[in-house]
Formats: structure tokens, sequence, C-alpha cells
């Protein structure tokens, strides 16, 4: 139950990552950047590296998450599963 709910946040966490970045970049004169950032070019970078933030955290959760689930099977040397 722990992990299922970790895994949850931390998605949700790396999907928020990637929107918030898609819409810095998709409308970087919006009142957010402007209030935020000095000009829309700073908001086009900070976009790309909240997307690419996002798309990492992303991986890490699949990859930690596919490897607990390997970790979970037992086989024997024959190949016949536990």
């Amino acid at each position: 139950m722990q992990n299922k709910a970790f895994a949850i946040v931390n998605a949700m966490m790396a999907l928020s990552y990637s929107v918030i970045g898609m819409l810095l970049i998709i409308y970087p004169e919006s009142n957010f950047a402007q209030m935020m950032l000095p000009s829309y070019k700073w908001a086009y970078a900070l976009g790309a590296l909240l997307v690419v933030y996002g798309l990492y955290r992303a991986w890490r959760i699949y990859e930690k998450f596919r490897n607990d689930d390997d970790n979970d099977k037992y086989e024997y040397y024959d190949g016949r599963k536990g």
C-alpha cells in the first residue's frame, strides 16, 4: 500500500513538472511568466528544463518500480517459478 501511494505521488509530481514546463513554453508571455521571469527567453529555458526534469523523474519512478517487481519474483535454476 505504501509503495502504491509513493508511486502515485511521485507520478503526479512528474506530471505537474512537465505540465508547468509545457505551459511556460506554450505561453511564455503569460502573467505568471512575466511576474516570475525577466523575459520570455527565460520562460522557454525554464519550461524546457521543467519538461526534461519531469520526464527524468517519471523514468526514475518507472525504473524503481520495474526493478522492485523483478526482485519479488523468485526463480529456480531450471527456470521454474517459485
